[in-house]
């Protein structure tokens, strides 16, 4: 009897699975191709033939988690450039549009906080190659554009850059315990409801960190800058 060769797709994807997993639970120092071997079910052989490497294993699992969450940002960060940044409501909407759909990848892809923060502890320059070459002059691109089509007079010296490097810590901050937050919480880290939370407080503190607090349901404010706005936006303390 002749026997099934297994989908070598199937097997790549395997690999890339279970080595996502050991590098995020244990990260990359820590991590033996014999473990990822063992976990995927394969010889180290197998490994090494569909890897080459374990470097090279590691950057592939890079690629694929800073890829998809580079590519989810970037759809509404071009929808975001077609507006009026200036107009308070089209930026909250916006950014709840980004964390519900960024949320929901955290979610159910629970390795990739985790992965995140332990790539940011990286020193080795090979192993940081996929973050500067594909994260860091994305968000470059976004806050330059950005910054290009707001008001000065609304940034206030704002380094958009650091914003969105800081947004990026907060938000995969909370999924990188989610046991422990759910804990503290009550809710079960893996229901809607927990997601619900999570959504919602990370909307409210980039509202407030933007120091943008109109209603999206508030009427539309005046284009003329002669004419008093009102805003929900908090007053700044001296």
């Amino acid at each position: 009897m002749v026997k099934k060769q297994r989908n070598p797709g199937n097997t790549s994807r395997r690999i890339l699975d279970c080595a996502e997993t050991l590098f995020a639970a244990q990260g990359y120092s820590a991590t033996t191709t014999r473990q990822i071997a063992r976990a995927a079910g394969i010889s180290i052989q197998t490994l090494q033939y569909h890897s080459a490497g374990k470097k090279n294993l590691y950057r592939s699992v890079l690629e694929r988690s800073v890829g998809e969450v580079t590519d989810l940002v970037n759809r509404y960060v071009q929808k975001m450039l077609d507006q009026d940044l200036n107009d308070v409501r089209v930026l909250e909407v916006s950014v709840k549009r980004i964390i519900d759909e960024m949320f929901d990848l955290l979610h159910g892809r629970p390795n990739y906080a985790a992965l995140f923060f332990r790539q940011w502890l990286v020193l080795d320059p090979e192993l940081r190659a996929v973050e500067w070459d594909r994260l860091i002059p994305v968000l470059g691109q976004w806050s330059t554009k950005i910054q290009e089509r707001l008001d000065p007079e609304r940034l206030r010296g704002m380094n958009l850059y650091l914003f969105f490097l800081s947004l990026s810590w907060m938000y995969w901050g909370l999924f990188v315990q989610p046991h422990f937050i759910g804990g503290v919480l009550g809710v079960d880290p893996r229901s809607s409801a927990f997601l619900s939370i999570l959504k919602e407080h990370a909307w409210e503190m980039t509202l407030r960190m933007m120091e943008q607090r109109t209603s999206v349901r508030a009427p539309p404010l005046a284009k003329d800058k002669g004419v008093p706005r009102k805003s929900g936006s908090r007053a700044r303390k001296h």
